[in-house]
């Protein structure tokens, strides 16, 4: 199994407080989320509660909590009693995304004009640094995709249209890896022009630039399987 390489961090201890909101536990969940966003766990492989373990820097019994909750959440599953990442299908994936590009759209829109100066600079000049990468990371891209469609929400000003975006796009990446797009410079482009409106405050422009990038995610996908 493959994780990203990093020192193991000393483990924390497991107290009451572990298990309250805000505690060990729940921060072992939000990690583990992001993990599986991300695709640091990869799907269709056996999930290694020591490698876990050693690389989150927690003891066995937090990490099974979060584990559990993960499972209860449909994210994970248990196979003749081996956890893995829980794989979605095609039909479910696809449905994911009509309902994401309706939902972010209409987030780009209410963020337009309201997010941070800092943030919008910070990721422009990181994707502009990947875009002009002579081996561009298709890991950092992810990660910017992820940073991006979260601050949106994070500026949409409607917390509940914000979690529904959420859990719809962790449930989405559990289709497959994402792939490095067939044209790198046109995908970070298509995240410019959307950081350009949402800068300039044109929620109109902001939701039709949201739109096309979920469709030219989809068309990634489905072009990529097609080729198979």
């Amino acid at each position: 199994m493959t994780f990203l390489v990093q020192e193991p961090a000393p483990l924390e201890d497991d107290t009451d407080s572990s298990f309250e909101p805000g505690g060990l536990v729940a921060r072992v969940h939000a990690q583990l989320h992001d993990m599986v966003l991300k695709h640091e766990i990869p799907l269709g492989r056996p999930i290694s509660e020591r490698q876990l373990s050693l690389q989150l820097g927690v003891s066995r019994t937090p990490l099974r909590e979060a584990l559990r909750r993960l499972e209860g959440e449909g994210f994970i599953l248990r196979s003749r009693g081996v956890l893995e990442v829980r794989r979605i299908t095609l039909e479910e994936f696809l449905d994911l995304l009509k309902i994401r590009k309706v939902l972010e759209a209409e987030a780009a829109g209410l963020a337009a004009g309201a997010m941070d100066a800092g943030v919008l600079d910070s990721l422009r000049v990181r994707l502009t640094a990947l875009a002009q990468a002579e081996h561009p990371d298709n890991h950092e891209r992810v990660t910017l995709d992820l940073e991006l469609h979260r601050a949106v929400c994070a500026a949409c000003g409607n917390d509940t249209l914000a979690r529904l975006i959420e859990d719809l796009r962790r449930k989405s990446m559990l289709f497959a890896t994402p792939p490095t797009p067939q044209d790198f410079q046109a995908s970070v482009a298509q995240h410019l022009d959307l950081l350009d409106a949402l800068g300039a405050g044109d929620a109109a422009r902001a939701r039709t630039a949201m739109a096309v990038h979920i469709e030219a995610t989809l068309s990634n996908v489905l072009s990529r399987l097609l080729k198979r």
